[in-house]
């Protein structure tokens, strides 16, 4: 009998979804019309949920604090979900569900060293027994706050590999050469970019940004590439590796190893990779309080073409108004792309002067903990990004892949730790990976609210909805969606028995972890569960209250730490404070109705789909989107792929509204080789001024001791 498939749940409910929405039939049937080349595809990876916070015998408080969970899948395919709503045809889903990677495979090891995959394995097998003994599984010198094993954890991290190694054949080889893709953003956890070479940190037990482009360059031939991070936190280990990479011993391995000199370096070796990171630099690995001088620095390294190093970080800044960031965008967080850009230039110089071949690939470390909707004991510095920063962010980077990568780019999962923050920022990004605009209404706070609603391991949909409540019907089809992306769902979230873990939470038994707390320590979270019998007890009036009031109130942002979980009673009376509104759910019905009339037509009008070059022809291949200065390419494309409807949405309409601007911009745009003008939006003054700027002619700026990620001390 054969095995079931395990998106069989998705898909139908897909189709319910579709029967529900006669305004998505014509973009969903288009999907067949459109190449695989054209679809950006997404590896979930049901592994990952495997890894779960073993120590059974803590507080409820004490496990509020683990924000590195499970659960961050479920968030993540809130945003998979909704960005699949409104472009049904645009999206390839796989789970790599029967494919695992070994932690001793030649791309790992190449990674992190003959010692550490296999030290790695022996501490999750004997993780089990420990806990047992209710005694730390982790070795002394880690932090126990933020890092935690068990023997499942082998299967996570053999799963996040099969994962990555799957990402990385769609985009190279695919199922067939006809199935090739160009984009792919892979789902997994435990995040990676604060692992170095042999120290596991923040969460990370192994770096899966480079993991995945050793394994490109092992099995497809990849000699450069470059990995774009804008994590909240500066990749730390991330960066390390790079400087491996380039011939410098790690400061795991012994001083007298072979084939260094006197200084700790040797030749570099391929692939060569260069880092380039946005982050906070009050934050994790650089915390106020906390950092050294050595993580400072490396937080603020910017080196460019010496030494066979590239590496360049800015850190984050405060803005007030979305017209401010948008200037901050692009003034300094867009170098980053410019200093990408001189990175691969030099590259295929160097590689012509050897007479070797080039071929490069654009990895994006795809953290979501620096959005607006983070919670605050994760983002702690009063630094952050508006959600449609993952749309322009993503979008940068696909028109760096198109003129350096054919196209190829390869995004992963990192941090991201409230189920607003993942939803809301995987769902951007994933827009902007198709090289679409980010509607302001997607992202509002009402919508948001909504699409996390599904994050409830308890959720129901509403007994009751209003046929104009547009916004609340298109959230529940979301919330379905992604609950029946990936089957495990069911086992490890949604029936999880609470009996067992609240019998033990409520023991007395003492643990090593409950020792480690301080008596003001002990006392604060006595205090926090003393406040939450409180709130219990006072339920019933605070209901009462809502229910009088007229206007939603401005929900005060609470520390992940200190949420309290709903009760199946108050999750069935949420909506008694939910004030409709009426502008809004009008404005976003037009957003969907426009964008599924025509959304082929639109990406290919910015990402054209040209016909292989002859062979022998370096630098491209079969069916690549990459841009063209050619009309004819792009009519002919267009003509052969576009959606079967004379219909142009209004949001477009209203973008173009302009054709002096635009096509001012497309002259610009295609001068540069920088791609269509219609890549950009066209929202505001200052970006019509920034749209005609090439990111590699961006004005260049300059600008371990180990520590907790999640905050505490420990």
């Amino acid at each position: 009998m054969p095995e079931k498939d395990p998106l069989e749940s998705f898909y139908r409910q897909f189709q319910v979804f579709v029967q529900n929405n006669p305004n998505v039939i014509s973009a969903a049937r288009a999907a067949s019309q459109i190449p695989e080349s054209a679809k950006a595809v997404v590896v979930l990876s049901p592994y990952s949920l495997r890894h779960t916070f073993p120590r059974d015998w803590v507080s409820k408080s004490y496990r509020k604090t683990i924000v590195e969970r499970p659960e961050r899948l479920l968030a993540g395919s809130m945003g998979i979900s909704a960005a699949v709503t409104m472009y049904p045809a645009l999206f390839t889903l796989k789970s790599s569900h029967e494919r695992k990677g070994s932690l001793l495979s030649a791309h790992v090891l190449k990674i992190h060293g003959k010692d550490w995959p296999p030290t790695l394995l022996h501490l999750c097998k004997e993780a089990d027994r420990k806990l047992a003994k209710q005694a730390i599984e982790v070795p002394d010198s880690w932090n126990s706050g933020d890092n935690y094993l068990s023997s499942k954890t082998i299967e996570a991290l053999e799963g996040s590999i099969g994962a990555l190694e799957t990402g990385v054949d769609s985009i190279f080889s695919g199922p067939s050469p006809e199935h090739i893709s160009n984009r792919a953003f892979v789902a997994i956890r435990p995040p990676g970019h604060h692992c170095h070479v042999a120290t596991p940190s923040g969460f990370c037990l192994l770096n899966n940004a480079h993991v995945s482009i050793e394994y490109a360059a092992d099995r497809y031939g990849v000699t450069h590439a470059v990995i774009l991070d804008f994590d909240l936190h500066h990749g730390d280990g991330t960066q390390d590796i790079c400087w491996k990479r380039a011939g410098f011993r790690p400061e795991e391995e012994e001083k007298d190893s072979d084939g260094y000199d006197e200084f700790g370096k040797k030749f570099s070796e391929f692939p060569q990779v260069g880092y380039f990171s946005m982050h906070d630099i009050n934050s994790f690995p650089t915390e106020s309080g906390y950092a050294t001088k050595d993580n400072i620095k490396n937080a603020s390294t910017c080196i460019m073409n010496a030494h066979d190093v590239n590496i360049w970080n800015i850190h984050l800044s405060e803005w007030k108004t979305e017209e401010e960031f948008n200037k901050l965008y692009q003034s300094k967080y867009r170098t980053l792309f410019a200093k990408a850009d001189d990175f691969f230039r030099s590259a295929k110089l160097q590689m012509e002067e050897l007479g070797k071949p080039y071929k490069a690939l654009v990895v994006i470390s795809a953290g979501f903990d620096a959005s607006e909707f983070e919670q605050t004991t994760m983002q702690r510095h009063g630094v952050n990004v508006p959600t449609n920063f993952y749309t322009m962010f993503t979008k940068d980077a696909l028109k760096l892949a198109q003129m350096h990568s054919d196209g190829k780019v390869l995004s992963v999962l990192e941090g991201g730790y409230s189920d607003k923050a993942i939803t809301s920022g995987t769902f951007a990004h994933l827009i902007g990976l198709q090289n679409q605009n980010w509607i302001k209404e997607w992202g509002s706070e009402q919508v948001v609210k909504e699409i996390v609603r599904g994050c409830k391991s308890n959720w129901k949909p509403y007994k009751s909805k209003k046929s104009k409540d547009v916004i609340r019907i298109w959230a529940e089809e979301v919330i379905k969606l992604g609950r029946a992306m990936i089957p495990e769902f069911e086992e490890y979230l949604f029936n999880a028995s609470l009996t067992n873990m609240n019998s033990v939470e409520e023991s007395k038994t003492t643990s090593l972890v409950t020792q480690r707390l301080t008596r003001a320590q002990a006392q604060q979270l006595e205090e926090q569960e003393r406040k939450h019998q409180q709130k219990q007890e006072a339920s019933q009036e605070t209901k009462t209250e809502r229910r009088t009031a007229t206007t939603e109130k401005p929900s005060e942002q609470v520390p992940f730490a200190k949420q309290e979980l709903l009760s199946e009673d108050e999750n069935e009376n949420e909506d008694e404070d939910y004030v409709y509104d009426e502008e809004l759910n009008k404005t976003f019905n037009r957003t969907v109705e426009d964008i599924t009339i025509d959304d082929i037509s639109r990406h290919l009008e910015t990402l054209e789909i040209i016909e292989a070059r002859e062979p022998g022809t370096r630098g491209q291949s079969a069916n690549v989107l990459t841009s063209t200065n050619s009309k004819q390419s792009r009519d002919k494309a267009s003509a052969q792929y576009k959606v079967p409807t004379g219909t142009t949405t209004k949001h477009l309409r209203n973008s173009y509204r302009n054709s002096n601007i635009l096509e001012q911009n497309e002259v610009n745009n295609q001068k540069h080789g920088y791609g269509s003008a219609r890549d950009q939006p066209h929202d505001s003054a200052a970006d019509q001024e920034h749209d005609e700027t090439d990111i590699s002619m961006v004005s260049h700026v300059s600008t371990r001791k180990h520590t907790t990620r999640s905050g505490s001390r420990w």
